[in-house]
């Protein structure tokens, strides 16, 4: 299952065709590139620190994140109001419609690259 998400990954790259992985071992992997420039990856894969379900990342924990980021920064009038109310979608993720949580989240990795 993990080099299939590897290989997923490294194939979403519009650089990349070939994302193979070398068995018997799981953490290497042969990629080619468009030009046909072909690599050996081998990736240090530590399963002794791996994250438990409620440590990962979620969209909602990402906007409050970029708003708790941004309330940080000493923030302008309108910065704090557009955090003050990515916090409040946040809170209430579950409750939002689809087409507000994809806004959301838009406009939280629109403040991270500010």
């Amino acid at each position: 299952m993990l080099t299939e998400a590897i290989a997923a990954a490294i194939l979403n790259h519009p650089g990349f065709v070939v994302a193979d992985a070398d068995s018997p071992r799981e953490d290497t992997f042969t990629i080619q590139s468009r030009n046909q420039v072909r690599h050996l990856l081998v990736l240090n894969i530590d399963r002794g620190n791996a994250l438990a379900p409620e440590d990962l990342s979620t969209p909602a924990v990402d906007v409050a994140l970029a708003a708790d980021k941004l309330l940080a920064s000493d923030p302008s009038d309108s910065e704090r109001a557009t955090a003050e109310l990515l916090n409040y979608v946040a809170a209430t993720w579950d409750k939002q419609d689809h087409p507000l949580r994809e806004h959301a989240q838009a406009v939280a990795r629109t403040l991270r690259t500010q």
